[in-house]
């Protein structure tokens, strides 16, 4: 009597991983084609009276997917951004493959995600006052990590 339904919660679960397997192969898939290609986005709030001169609250965010393992990733990050004068970490957490870090005016982050045992995606977002052109920055440091890492980035 126990045996139908361990059979069915062993069909189901059998199932279920059926499912994970082939929609991590799906995701797989989609990011193999948004490999190198650097997408960005911006956002900057409007300013109010209080703020005339300020260019408003704002951030830059820019993320790429890599054909290299995220443990690697972390480290060539962690060894370049460290190598920058102008730049200084301020935080970092080898488990979450997360990097806080500073300019001394700005502040920014990156996360390295694992997508598969060879595929990472890289995330680097900064705010700032709006002021400034922090977009061509973020960019030139995804570049400056896809070149260390010898792969080919480039914008979407």
């Amino acid at each position: 009597m126990h045996r139908a339904p361990t059979a069915v919660w062993i069909a189901t679960l059998a199932a279920a991983l059926a499912w994970s397997a082939q929609a991590q192969a799906q995701l797989v898939f989609i990011a193999r084609h948004a490999i190198g290609r650097v997408q960005q986005m911006s956002q900057q709030q409007q300013e109010s009276p209080s703020q005339q001169g300020n260019g408003g609250l704002a951030y830059d965010t820019a993320a790429v997917m890599v054909e290299v393992p995220a443990d690697k990733v972390y480290a060539v990050a962690l060894r370049n951004l460290g190598a920058q004068p102008q730049l200084r970490i301020t935080s970092q957490d080898p488990q979450s493959r997360d990097i806080q870090f500073t300019n001394g005016t700005q502040i920014a982050g990156m996360q390295v995600n694992p997508m598969s045992q060879k595929l990472s995606q890289i995330l680097i977002t900064a705010a700032h006052s709006g002021n400034e052109n922090v977009s061509a920055v973020i960019f030139d440091r995804i570049l400056a990590l896809c070149s260390e890492m010898k792969v080919k980035c480039s914008k979407e």
